[in-house]
Protein backbone atom coordinates (compact mmCIF):
# COMPACT_ATOMS: atom_id res chain seq x y z
CA UNK A 1 0.00 0.00 0.00
CA UNK A 2 1.34 3.41 -0.95
CA UNK A 3 0.60 6.65 0.79
CA UNK A 4 0.50 9.91 -1.10
CA UNK A 5 2.64 12.29 0.92
CA UNK A 6 2.31 15.13 -1.58
CA UNK A 7 1.06 18.20 0.29
CA UNK A 8 -2.21 19.73 -0.77
CA UNK A 9 -1.79 22.65 -3.14
CA UNK A 10 -1.95 26.00 -1.38
CA UNK A 11 -4.76 28.23 -2.57
CA UNK A 12 -3.72 31.28 -4.56
CA UNK A 13 -5.31 34.65 -5.18
CA UNK A 14 -6.30 33.31 -8.60
CA UNK A 15 -8.40 30.61 -6.89
CA UNK A 16 -10.05 33.20 -4.64
CA UNK A 17 -10.74 35.46 -7.60
CA UNK A 18 -12.36 32.61 -9.56
CA UNK A 19 -14.49 31.60 -6.58
CA UNK A 20 -15.63 35.16 -5.85
CA UNK A 21 -16.08 36.14 -9.49
CA UNK A 22 -13.68 39.08 -9.38
CA UNK A 23 -10.20 39.89 -10.65
CA UNK A 24 -6.99 38.99 -8.81
CA UNK A 25 -6.19 42.67 -8.32
CA UNK A 26 -9.58 43.13 -6.65
CA UNK A 27 -8.81 40.23 -4.30
CA UNK A 28 -5.44 41.77 -3.43
CA UNK A 29 -6.86 45.23 -2.79
CA UNK A 30 -9.76 44.00 -0.65
CA UNK A 31 -7.63 41.67 1.47
CA UNK A 32 -5.16 44.52 1.98
CA UNK A 33 -7.86 46.65 3.53
CA UNK A 34 -9.13 48.71 0.58
CA UNK A 35 -12.69 49.73 1.48
CA UNK A 36 -13.58 51.43 -1.80
CA UNK A 37 -15.37 48.32 -3.05
CA UNK A 38 -19.04 47.62 -2.26
CA UNK A 39 -19.61 45.75 0.99
CA UNK A 40 -21.21 42.83 -0.90
CA UNK A 41 -18.06 42.42 -3.03
CA UNK A 42 -15.77 42.65 -0.02
CA UNK A 43 -17.85 40.08 1.88
CA UNK A 44 -17.80 37.71 -1.11
CA UNK A 45 -14.03 37.93 -1.43
CA UNK A 46 -13.45 37.41 2.29
CA UNK A 47 -15.82 34.44 2.34
CA UNK A 48 -14.03 32.86 -0.63
CA UNK A 49 -10.63 33.40 0.99
CA UNK A 50 -11.83 31.83 4.23
CA UNK A 51 -13.40 28.85 2.48
CA UNK A 52 -10.18 28.18 0.57
CA UNK A 53 -8.02 28.84 3.66
CA UNK A 54 -6.16 31.43 1.59
CA UNK A 55 -3.41 33.48 3.17
CA UNK A 56 -1.81 36.33 1.21
CA UNK A 57 1.82 35.75 0.34
CA UNK A 58 4.04 38.09 2.34
CA UNK A 59 6.80 37.68 -0.18
CA UNK A 60 4.42 38.65 -2.95
CA UNK A 61 3.15 41.62 -1.01
CA UNK A 62 6.72 42.76 -0.45
CA UNK A 63 7.33 42.64 -4.19
CA UNK A 64 4.28 44.80 -4.82
CA UNK A 65 4.68 47.32 -1.99
CA UNK A 66 8.46 47.25 -1.67
CA UNK A 67 8.07 46.42 2.05
CA UNK A 68 7.50 43.24 4.02
CA UNK A 69 4.93 42.73 6.79
CA UNK A 70 7.69 42.71 9.40
CA UNK A 71 8.55 45.07 12.23
CA UNK A 72 12.16 44.72 13.38
CA UNK A 73 12.82 45.64 17.00
CA UNK A 74 16.56 46.31 17.24
CA UNK A 75 17.97 46.14 20.78
CA UNK A 76 21.61 46.75 21.69
CA UNK A 77 23.55 44.16 23.68
CA UNK A 78 23.10 46.09 26.89
CA UNK A 79 21.96 45.92 30.47
CA UNK A 80 18.30 46.85 30.59
CA UNK A 81 15.90 47.48 33.43
CA UNK A 82 12.85 45.34 34.13
CA UNK A 83 10.68 46.91 31.43
CA UNK A 84 12.15 45.49 28.21
CA UNK A 85 9.76 42.52 28.05
CA UNK A 86 6.75 44.76 28.67
CA UNK A 87 7.92 47.08 25.91
CA UNK A 88 8.34 44.21 23.45
CA UNK A 89 4.86 42.93 24.34
CA UNK A 90 3.26 46.32 23.72
CA UNK A 91 5.04 46.73 20.39
CA UNK A 92 4.09 43.19 19.37
CA UNK A 93 0.45 43.87 20.19
CA UNK A 94 0.39 47.12 18.22
CA UNK A 95 2.09 45.47 15.25
CA UNK A 96 -0.33 42.54 15.29
CA UNK A 97 -3.24 44.97 15.11
CA UNK A 98 -1.72 46.30 11.88
CA UNK A 99 -1.22 42.75 10.56
CA UNK A 100 2.52 42.76 11.15
CA UNK A 101 4.95 40.28 12.67
CA UNK A 102 7.72 41.35 15.05
CA UNK A 103 11.32 40.18 14.84
CA UNK A 104 13.59 41.06 17.78
CA UNK A 105 17.27 41.42 16.98
CA UNK A 106 20.03 42.08 19.51
CA UNK A 107 22.96 43.86 17.93
CA UNK A 108 26.11 45.84 18.50
CA UNK A 109 25.71 49.58 18.29
CA UNK A 110 26.47 51.14 14.89
CA UNK A 111 26.76 47.64 13.39
CA UNK A 112 26.87 47.73 9.58
CA UNK A 113 26.04 44.00 9.37
CA UNK A 114 22.83 44.59 11.29
CA UNK A 115 21.99 47.54 9.05
CA UNK A 116 22.49 45.38 5.95
CA UNK A 117 20.30 42.61 7.39
CA UNK A 118 17.54 45.07 8.21
CA UNK A 119 17.64 46.62 4.74
CA UNK A 120 17.51 43.14 3.16
CA UNK A 121 14.35 42.32 5.13
CA UNK A 122 12.63 45.45 3.78
CA UNK A 123 10.62 45.79 7.00
CA UNK A 124 7.57 47.99 7.26
CA UNK A 125 9.08 49.53 10.40
CA UNK A 126 12.17 49.46 12.58
CA UNK A 127 11.94 50.16 16.31
CA UNK A 128 15.44 51.33 17.21
CA UNK A 129 16.38 51.13 20.90
CA UNK A 130 19.72 52.83 20.33
CA UNK A 131 21.64 50.72 17.82
CA UNK A 132 21.75 52.93 14.74
CA UNK A 133 23.40 56.29 14.15
CA UNK A 134 21.48 59.17 12.66
CA UNK A 135 23.01 58.44 9.24
CA UNK A 136 22.04 54.76 9.43
CA UNK A 137 18.49 55.67 10.39
CA UNK A 138 18.31 58.00 7.40
CA UNK A 139 19.39 55.14 5.12
CA UNK A 140 16.64 52.94 6.50
CA UNK A 141 14.04 55.68 6.12
CA UNK A 142 15.29 56.29 2.57
CA UNK A 143 14.27 52.74 1.68
CA UNK A 144 10.68 53.53 2.68
CA UNK A 145 10.78 51.97 6.14
CA UNK A 146 9.28 53.80 9.12
CA UNK A 147 11.84 54.25 11.92
CA UNK A 148 10.63 54.86 15.48
CA UNK A 149 11.17 56.47 17.90
CA UNK A 150 11.74 59.51 15.74
CA UNK A 151 14.81 60.35 17.87
CA UNK A 152 17.48 57.78 18.61
CA UNK A 153 17.85 56.96 22.28
CA UNK A 154 21.59 57.46 22.14
CA UNK A 155 24.21 56.73 19.51
CA UNK A 156 27.24 58.57 18.29
CA UNK A 157 26.06 61.09 15.75
CA UNK A 158 22.56 61.25 17.24
CA UNK A 159 21.07 63.80 19.59
CA UNK A 160 20.97 62.52 23.19
CA UNK A 161 17.46 61.65 24.25
CA UNK A 162 16.04 64.47 26.41
CA UNK A 163 14.50 61.90 28.76
CA UNK A 164 17.88 60.46 29.71
CA UNK A 165 19.37 63.95 30.01
CA UNK A 166 16.58 64.89 32.40
CA UNK A 167 17.09 61.72 34.49
CA UNK A 168 20.63 62.87 35.29
CA UNK A 169 19.41 66.35 36.17
CA UNK A 170 16.69 65.01 38.49
CA UNK A 171 19.23 62.83 40.29
CA UNK A 172 21.55 65.77 40.91
CA UNK A 173 18.77 68.04 42.15
CA UNK A 174 17.60 65.42 44.63
CA UNK A 175 21.11 64.66 45.90
CA UNK A 176 21.85 68.34 46.54
CA UNK A 177 18.51 69.03 48.19
CA UNK A 178 19.98 68.90 51.72
CA UNK A 179 23.36 70.47 51.09
CA UNK A 180 26.56 70.26 49.01
CA UNK A 181 27.99 66.90 47.96
CA UNK A 182 30.76 65.58 45.72
CA UNK A 183 28.84 64.30 42.72
CA UNK A 184 29.49 60.80 41.39
CA UNK A 185 28.02 58.94 38.43
CA UNK A 186 28.11 55.23 39.27
CA UNK A 187 28.02 53.25 36.03
CA UNK A 188 27.52 49.50 35.95
CA UNK A 189 30.66 47.37 35.61
CA UNK A 190 29.47 45.20 32.72
CA UNK A 191 30.97 43.98 29.45
CA UNK A 192 27.73 44.73 27.64
CA UNK A 193 27.05 48.09 26.07
CA UNK A 194 25.55 50.97 27.98
CA UNK A 195 23.25 52.88 25.61
CA UNK A 196 21.52 54.95 28.30
CA UNK A 197 24.37 55.85 30.66
CA UNK A 198 26.19 58.44 28.51
CA UNK A 199 23.21 60.80 28.10
CA UNK A 200 22.37 60.47 31.79
CA UNK A 201 25.97 61.36 32.62
CA UNK A 202 25.65 64.31 30.26
CA UNK A 203 22.60 65.48 32.21
CA UNK A 204 24.57 65.20 35.46
CA UNK A 205 27.43 67.20 33.97
CA UNK A 206 25.13 69.93 32.69
CA UNK A 207 23.37 70.30 36.02
CA UNK A 208 26.70 70.37 37.87
CA UNK A 209 28.15 72.95 35.50
CA UNK A 210 25.12 75.22 35.87
CA UNK A 211 25.55 75.05 39.64
CA UNK A 212 29.28 75.81 39.46
CA UNK A 213 30.25 72.32 40.68
CA UNK A 214 33.08 70.01 39.64
CA UNK A 215 32.39 67.43 36.97
CA UNK A 216 31.23 64.13 38.50
CA UNK A 217 33.55 61.27 39.28
CA UNK A 218 32.74 58.27 37.08
CA UNK A 219 33.52 54.89 38.70
CA UNK A 220 32.14 51.58 37.48
CA UNK A 221 30.42 49.56 40.19
CA UNK A 222 30.27 45.75 40.00
CA UNK A 223 27.22 44.02 41.44
CA UNK A 224 29.03 42.25 44.27
CA UNK A 225 29.87 43.53 47.75
CA UNK A 226 33.62 43.09 47.51
CA UNK A 227 33.96 44.79 44.13
CA UNK A 228 31.51 47.56 45.00
CA UNK A 229 33.32 48.22 48.29
CA UNK A 230 36.66 48.51 46.52
CA UNK A 231 35.19 50.93 43.95
CA UNK A 232 33.48 53.04 46.62
CA UNK A 233 36.70 53.20 48.67
CA UNK A 234 38.55 54.64 45.69
CA UNK A 235 35.77 57.17 45.09
CA UNK A 236 35.77 58.25 48.74
CA UNK A 237 39.53 58.72 48.71
CA UNK A 238 39.34 60.80 45.51
CA UNK A 239 36.29 62.80 46.54
CA UNK A 240 37.74 64.25 49.70
CA UNK A 241 35.94 65.17 52.93
CA UNK A 242 32.68 66.35 51.35
CA UNK A 243 29.79 63.81 51.57
CA UNK A 244 29.22 61.86 48.39
CA UNK A 245 26.16 62.21 46.18
CA UNK A 246 25.92 59.18 43.91
CA UNK A 247 23.77 59.10 40.78
CA UNK A 248 23.50 55.38 40.04
CA UNK A 249 22.95 53.90 36.57
CA UNK A 250 19.99 51.94 37.90
CA UNK A 251 18.54 50.56 41.13
CA UNK A 252 20.82 47.51 41.04
CA UNK A 253 23.91 49.73 41.12
CA UNK A 254 22.34 51.88 43.83
CA UNK A 255 21.76 48.79 46.00
CA UNK A 256 25.39 47.75 45.49
CA UNK A 257 26.50 51.23 46.63
CA UNK A 258 24.33 50.96 49.77
CA UNK A 259 25.82 47.54 50.55
CA UNK A 260 29.35 48.87 50.05
CA UNK A 261 28.61 51.83 52.31
CA UNK A 262 27.62 49.44 55.10
CA UNK A 263 30.86 47.52 54.64
CA UNK A 264 32.82 50.76 55.01
CA UNK A 265 30.82 51.98 57.99
CA UNK A 266 29.46 54.96 56.07
CA UNK A 267 26.04 56.37 56.90
CA UNK A 268 23.34 56.53 54.25
CA UNK A 269 22.34 59.22 53.40
CA UNK A 270 24.49 61.38 55.70
CA UNK A 271 27.90 60.28 54.35
CA UNK A 272 26.75 58.75 51.08
CA UNK A 273 23.48 59.72 49.42
CA UNK A 274 22.46 57.59 46.44
CA UNK A 275 19.65 57.62 43.92
CA UNK A 276 18.87 54.96 41.32
CA UNK A 277 16.72 54.66 38.20
CA UNK A 278 13.82 52.34 37.29
CA UNK A 279 11.93 52.09 40.61
CA UNK A 280 12.32 48.33 40.86
CA UNK A 281 10.28 46.35 43.38
CA UNK A 282 13.48 45.20 45.12
CA UNK A 283 14.68 48.77 45.47
CA UNK A 284 11.52 49.63 47.37
CA UNK A 285 11.86 46.59 49.65
CA UNK A 286 15.47 47.00 50.78
CA UNK A 287 16.42 49.03 53.84
CA UNK A 288 17.08 51.89 53.58
CA UNK A 289 14.45 52.19 50.84
CA UNK A 290 15.94 53.56 47.64
CA UNK A 291 15.32 56.98 46.24
CA UNK A 292 14.96 56.51 42.49
CA UNK A 293 13.67 57.97 39.24
CA UNK A 294 10.67 56.10 37.84
CA UNK A 295 10.24 56.01 34.07
CA UNK A 296 6.68 55.63 32.79
CA UNK A 297 7.63 53.07 30.16
CA UNK A 298 4.01 52.38 29.10
CA UNK A 299 3.58 56.07 28.31
CA UNK A 300 6.75 56.05 26.21
CA UNK A 301 5.58 52.91 24.44
CA UNK A 302 2.23 54.56 23.71
CA UNK A 303 4.08 57.05 21.49
CA UNK A 304 5.66 54.15 19.58
CA UNK A 305 2.33 52.33 19.40
CA UNK A 306 0.68 55.38 17.87
CA UNK A 307 3.45 55.63 15.30
CA UNK A 308 3.11 51.93 14.50
CA UNK A 309 -0.64 52.31 14.06
CA UNK A 310 0.12 54.05 10.75
CA UNK A 311 1.51 50.79 9.35
CA UNK A 312 -1.90 49.54 8.30
CA UNK A 313 -1.98 52.31 5.70
CA UNK A 314 1.82 52.47 5.20
CA UNK A 315 1.82 56.22 5.91
CA UNK A 316 4.51 57.80 8.05
CA UNK A 317 3.07 60.21 10.58
CA UNK A 318 4.72 63.61 10.30
CA UNK A 319 3.41 64.51 13.74
CA UNK A 320 5.39 61.77 15.50
CA UNK A 321 7.96 64.12 17.03
CA UNK A 322 5.37 66.62 18.16
CA UNK A 323 3.24 63.91 19.73
CA UNK A 324 6.18 62.46 21.64
CA UNK A 325 7.21 65.90 22.83
CA UNK A 326 3.64 66.61 23.90
CA UNK A 327 3.84 63.90 26.57
CA UNK A 328 6.22 66.14 28.51
CA UNK A 329 9.16 64.98 30.58
CA UNK A 330 7.21 65.72 33.74
CA UNK A 331 4.70 63.03 32.84
CA UNK A 332 7.27 60.43 31.77
CA UNK A 333 9.63 60.81 34.76
CA UNK A 334 8.81 60.78 38.46
CA UNK A 335 11.09 61.27 41.45
CA UNK A 336 10.41 58.57 44.04
CA UNK A 337 11.95 59.83 47.27
CA UNK A 338 13.07 57.04 49.58
CA UNK A 339 15.49 56.93 52.49
CA UNK A 340 18.82 57.11 50.63
CA UNK A 341 18.82 60.85 49.81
Amino acid sequence: MTVDLQPARRATSKDVAASAGVSRSTVSQILNGDERFPEETRARVRAAAEALNYRPSRAGRALVTGLSDIVVLVVPHATFGPHLQDSVDRITGASATAGMSVVVRFARMQDEATLTSVLDLRPAAVVDFGVFTRQQRERIEGSGTLVVPRRAYVTEGADPDPIDIEIGRIQVRELLRNGPRRLVYAALEDKRLDPFGPPRLEGIRREAQERGLDAPLTPRIPLDVQGATKALTEVRDEGGPVPLGICAYNDDVAIAVVAASRELGLRVPEDVAVIGVDRTAVGQLVSPRLSTVAIDQPLLMDALVQDLSTLSTRRADADGDARRDAFGLGRVLELVRGETT
